[in-house]
């Protein structure tokens, strides 16, 4: 195998797959990258064996075709840093060894790869049914909800977010069992039995990086074993995890009635300067909502205390909510418009939130946070 490439192209597709490749394993082959030359392009495949990234490459000067595996990060560390009009040659020598040339600035390098055939077989999921929308709707969908997904491992059916089609449009929904965020959007097309699917948090990191235009079309499909993302000229698989998510909406309580709008970045700084003085690893600030304003406060015995009144629109009984803070910090950020809705019912009751104004592209944008017990 030979090619020549821009080491700008092949330092992105690259670093694209960081993620997935194995940094601590005792199988070595799970620590390369797959690169395969045929037909004037080059396909780059990493594995961790339930998540499979695929990426292809066709601004190449392809002189011989073949395949060979290198160490990912070794690749990535060796081309990243080149100069943004650098090219490179690769060549495959004797024994797998893979040589790596560029002649602005003089360079030579050689790695030791593995054979292309002990490289895991490449999944596919074609023939299942599959259900698209535009690239730029699933980003704000990964956007919006990976935050609340679990990161506990004893808790393996919340490690991912629920998608699945509503009507016209498409819903996306994670939670860790102390907050919910659901987002639903507009113009997805499911074809026939595509069911809903429990999306990695793996993948929706690997979704959240790729850097397609808006615009671009994307395939998901719903294969027999395995769930297929093509984004462009990259794909994304993991095996269809069959965990039965908790039925969230029954979670949604339908007596938050009472309503406060406040400015979000006014809120969003208030709790980020408070919640400094909160000695709880948690970051718990509480939460005074009253007639016409909205109080931030925090105290800790080994810190201090103090207090944010911002202007609210709020005509209710009073009530004080204890939430954890970067619960909160994080819709706030999520959220696009300039104010957003508080609605509470009681002190013990969670707190939801939803954008005050439409968002172009949205249905509906819901975040759910339980209250901390004192």
């Amino acid at each position: 195998m030979e090619l020549t490439l821009p080491a700008a192209t092949l330092a992105r597709e690259m670093s694209l797959m960081q993620g997935v490749v194995e940094r601590r394993t005792p199988h070595q082959i799970l620590s390369n990258v797959l690169l395969e030359a045929r037909e004037g392009s080059l396909t780059l495949t990493a594995t961790d064996l339930d998540t499979t990234f695929v990426s292809e490459i066709e601004s190449l000067s392809l002189k011989t075709s073949g395949a060979v595996t290198v160490p990912a990060r070794r690749l990535f560390d060796v081309v990243r840093d080149l100069p943004a009009t650098a090219e490179v040659r690769l060549r495959v020598l004797e024994n797998h060894h893979v040589q790596i040339d560029c002649k602005a600035p003089k360079i030579r390098i050689r790695l030791n790869g593995l054979p292309a055939t002990d490289f895991p077989t490449r999944p596919e999921a074609a023939g299942g049914p599959t259900l698209s929308l535009t690239f730029g709707a699933l980003r704000r969908m990964v956007e919006k909800v990976r935050f609340a997904v679990s990161t506990e491992e004893i808790r393996l059916q919340l490690q991912g977010a629920l998608l699945k089609p509503k009507g016209d449009g498409l819903e996306m929904a994670a939670t860790d069992g102390h907050r919910l965020a659901l987002i639903e959007v507009e113009g997805a097309a499911a074809e026939p039995g595509f069911e809903a699917i429990l999306v990695s948090k793996k993948v929706l990191d690997e979704l959240s990086r790729l850097d397609a235009e808006d615009d671009v079309p994307v395939t998901i499909v719903r294969g027999t074993n395995h769930i297929g993302f093509t984004v462009g000229r990259r794909r994304i698989y993991s095996k269809l995890d069959d965990r039965r998510f908790p039925d969230y909406e029954k979670v949604i309580s339908k007596d938050n009635t009472k309503r406060a709008t406040v400015v979000r970045e006014e809120l969003l700084g208030a709790v980020r300067r408070i919640s400094l003085l909160s000695g709880d690893r948690l970051k718990a600030v509480s939460l005074s909502f009253k007639e016409g304003a909205l109080v931030v406060s925090s105290e800790s015995q080994d810190v201090g205390d103090g207090d944010q009144e911002i202007a609210a629109e709020y005509e209710a009984d009073s009530i004080t909510l204890r939430l954890n803070a970067r619960y909160l910090e994080q819709f706030l950020e999520a959220c696009e418009t300039e104010k957003v809705h508080l609605f509470v019912k009681d002190e013990g009751s969670q707190c939801q939130g939803r954008p005050a104004e439409p968002v172009p592209g949205l249905k509906s944008y819901l975040y759910v946070v339980m209250p901390m017990r004192v």
